[in-house]
């Protein structure tokens, strides 16, 4: 094998690296999307409670089948922090928190958003390349 020859072997593998890497980071972000837009709507419907009077709600029983149920007025509601850790909040807190997350969410998805720019233009070059050494090769 010549040494042109490993170079795009090389420049090929580099590509493919690149791809998957793209393929890694958009799921990645999918994932956050997904995230966020279910963040969103717990975020509309906590500021949508009452803590004066029941208010409807639907209540998700699994399978994609919800029941009508009402919510009494409360002050304080339960807020996962992670690591299946529970605290109770006062909805002010509950609502701050929740805008936090989002606004977290939102800065990943743009971190990941110029990743994939980054590796697009990666990408880009590495194909030009190797089509420059194809060409060159065709042309011996």
């Amino acid at each position: 094998m010549s040494e042109e020859e490993k170079q795009l072997q090389g420049h090929l593998y580099e590509f493919r690296m690149l791809e998957e890497r793209m393929k890694e980071i958009s799921a990645q972000g999918e994932t956050i999307i997904r995230a966020l837009i279910e963040t969103r709507g717990g975020l509309s419907t906590l500021k949508g409670l009452s803590i004066s009077s029941s208010t409807e709600v639907l209540v998700p029983i699994g399978g994609g089948i919800f029941v009508d149920a009402k919510a009494p007025p409360s002050d304080k509601f339960l807020v996962t922090i992670g690591a299946d850790v529970i605290i109770e909040k006062p909805k002010e807190d509950a609502l701050k928190y929740v805008e936090d997350r989002i606004n977290e969410m939102e800065n990943a998805v743009s971190g990941i958003e110029a990743h994939k720019a980054d590796l697009n233009r990666k990408m880009l070059s590495k194909r030009e390349s190797i089509n420059e050494m194809i060409a060159k090769q065709k042309g011996q």
